[in-house]
């Protein structure tokens, strides 16, 4: 690899004594699918959000001259892509359950908005303006709009950390991986 080509990726180097160190040892698939060891796992989506976003990821896996030459060795590549792009879609999987929460949130808030209102309605034209009837007023105005609270939550801020993540675990699934021997 040239140094320009270099420059222009973000590099993340890990150096393991072997590629078992990498891999969940409790994942009985077969190796192209085995899912990562999660603080290899954590390692590496640290780096990666460290680096920023933009150009492309670079992941240089050092091992001994011995381990490097392993056939087990030179299927990480396709385990790590294959792994990342399972985590990505869990993570795809989560932002959609996140937005079916609040778009159920928000019908329920809407109707209990509705609903209070309706009551205000009915409170002001029964004539009654006792300091109870005021106070019970106000409360069932708070109250629909508290009912909104969690679905605006949810469409105005909950989703870009997922979505940052989504992305971030993309960029990972297509990154190119070099095994290296030291």
């Amino acid at each position: 690899m040239s140094l320009a080509s270099r420059l222009e990726d973000h590099v993340i180097e890990i150096k393991i004594n072997s590629p078992e160190q990498i891999l969940n040892s409790f994942d009985p698939s077969p190796f192209h699918i085995r899912d990562l060891d999660d603080r290899a796992a954590n390692y590496i989506l640290d780096s990666a959000e460290e680096l920023g976003s933009g150009s492309p990821l670079l992941l240089i896996i050092e091992l001994p001259r011995d381990e490097a030459a392993r056939e087990l060795s030179r299927e990480l590549p396709t385990a790590l892509s294959n792994s990342f792009r399972y985590r990505a879609t869990q993570a795809r999987f989560q932002l959609r359950d996140l937005f079916r929460i609040g778009r159920l949130s928000l019908a329920i808030g809407l109707a209990v908005l509705g609903l209070c209102t309706l009551v205000i309605h009915l409170l002001e034209h029964s004539g009654a303006s006792s300091t109870v009837a005021q106070m019970t007023e106000q409360g069932l105005f708070i109250l629909g709009w508290v009912a909104l609270w969690r679905p605006l939550e949810i469409f105005l801020y909950d989703w870009w950390p997922i979505k940052k993540r989504v992305n971030l675990l993309d960029r990972l699934s297509g990154a190119r991986v070099e095994i290296r021997p030291r």
